[in-house]
């Protein structure tokens, strides 16, 4: 598995995926805050701090930068390092739960789950999908030894990288109930107390930094909102009946097992994995779905290990029958979006943008009267030269009025179309401001735009 990591994030680097605009998003907040300790990018937001993510994910990126210095490249290896780092807590988790031929049909499980191309996408991707990912494993790696105050804890320090922890209460939501109806008693220990505390701490810092920005968190939240509430909650009455049918996995083993265990817990973690999949309306989330029908297919297996008879063992068996059935559709078959982005041979011998394209745009930067403004149309190349920009006093933006508000439209004095055969054709549609991508290789094309040229844009 860390070979094949490897040789995408060394061999196909901004070939799979090709860069994307919400890297722009994360990676210059991070830029910004590495350099000025704030999340302020004229680029995003002329007027104020985007306020549409937890910062998390953005300073964990601005403290390598600050260690490491600026570059597209490492952000994108953080991904790949946080990616092997949940593969290696995954083996934790079932070498924890499984011994014997389960410990290695698990181990294969995960190799198809990790290894499938929706779930590669992650590695090589500036966006936060490995860092939840990884704290989400750790808390399940802590529940399953027993640890579920450390476990809770780790989830909702994840709230501060991204709001999708809330899926992750559910297997905490289903252990009080549990222990409510049961009459049991649920310890605490010194350091999970601690663990507690900290993330209480993290949260209450991230309160205070929404309350000074409010007016912005509310105007991004409506439009995070206004975006997931165009496609049908849990995408659908399908999405809704596929929840139910998986939840009656969990309930299963609560009832056969009589406890609150590794399998129970297993199975409510690949639900949540699923449900922020059905819910999160992105074709990052692909990947999510592979996760969730892994972790449930181990659960099954922590089952069949602990129960003796044979015809409870059966239904299991069936049972992972037409779950490993969706593992294998899901890791296989994604969405029409990243199908297109998917490494072909062809892309091994090629690059996104040519090394000499990217120095030319350099230059002109570094040639740029201070204050001067470039947009790239947020294609998700700007992470290329956010260094360049800070050494001229130069200006990237976007043509929009921000990342969350299309109108009034920026005026700009440059435009640079960088375009490459390797756009997936549906991008097009987002090049609104009169330069959009054709996915050819013609490289960077760099346009000085009149005061009425700018001012139409």
């Amino acid at each position: 598995m860390t070979v094949v990591v490897l040789f995408i994030r060394i061999g196909m680097g901004f070939e799979f995926p090709i860069p994307w605009n919400d890297e722009t998003a994360f990676t210059a907040q991070a830029f910004e805050f590495s350099r000025t300790g704030s999340f302020f990018v004229y680029g995003l937001n002329s007027e104020r701090v985007v306020m549409w993510m937890p910062p998390g994910y953005m300073l964990l990126l601005a403290g390598v930068y600050k260690v490491f210095g600026y570059s597209f490249e490492i952000s994108r290896w953080v991904s790949t390092l946080l990616y092997l780092g949940a593969f290696g807590v995954g083996l934790a988790i079932i070498r924890s739960t499984l011994t014997g031929w389960r410990q290695t049909l698990a181990m294969l499980l995960m190799l198809v789950a990790f290894l499938s191309p929706y779930s590669l996408a992650i590695a090589n991707i500036a966006r936060m999908e490995g860092l939840y990912t990884l704290i989400f494993l750790l808390s399940l790696l802590a529940a399953v030894r027993g640890k579920y105050a450390l476990g809770l804890a780790l989830v909702l320090f994840g709230a501060t990288v991204h709001y999708n922890a809330v899926y992750f209460l559910l297997p905490y939501g289903a252990l009080v109930l549990w222990k409510i109806v049961r009459r049991e008693t649920l310890n605490i220990g010194p350091g999970e107390l601690l663990a507690l505390v900290i993330a209480a701490l993290a949260l209450a810092g991230y309160g205070l930094f929404v309350i000074k920005h409010i007016d912005g968190f509310w105007q991004d939240m409506r439009f995070q909102f206004d975006f997931k509430l165009g496609s049908p909650v849990m995408s659908g009455s399908e999405g809704w009946r596929l929840l139910g049918l998986l939840l009656l996995v969990p309930c299963l083993q609560l009832i056969t097992h009589r406890r609150f265990g590794a399998e129970a817990l297993l199975s409510l973690y690949g639900v949540a994995f699923i449900a922020m999949a059905l819910n999160g309306h992105s074709m990052w989330y692909s990947y999510a779905y592979c996760f969730g029908f892994c972790l449930l297919l181990l659960g099954v297996l922590v089952s069949t290990s602990t129960l003796s008879r044979n015809w409870w063992r059966v239904s299991w068996a069936l049972i992972a029958g037409g779950l490993l059935y969706q593992l294998a559709l899901h890791a296989s078959s994604g969405n029409p979006q990243l199908d297109a982005l998917k490494p072909r041979l062809s892309t091994f011998s090629r690059d996104f943008l040519p090394e000499a394209e990217i120095q030319k745009v350099r230059t002109f930067i570094a040639d740029l009267p201070a204050d001067a403004t470039v947009s790239f149309g947020y294609s998700g190349v700007e992470p290329y030269f956010f260094a360049d920009f800070a050494r001229s006093g130069a200006r990237w933006t976007g043509s929009a009025h921000s990342v969350t508000q299309v109108f009034p439209a920026r005026s700009v004095d440059y435009r640079v179309l960088c375009d490459s055969a390797m756009f997936p054709a549906y991008l097009a549609m987002y090049d609104w401001d009169g330069y959009p991508r054709k996915s050819q290789d013609s490289g960077c094309a760099i346009t000085r735009l009149s005061k009425d040229q700018a001012d139409e844009q």
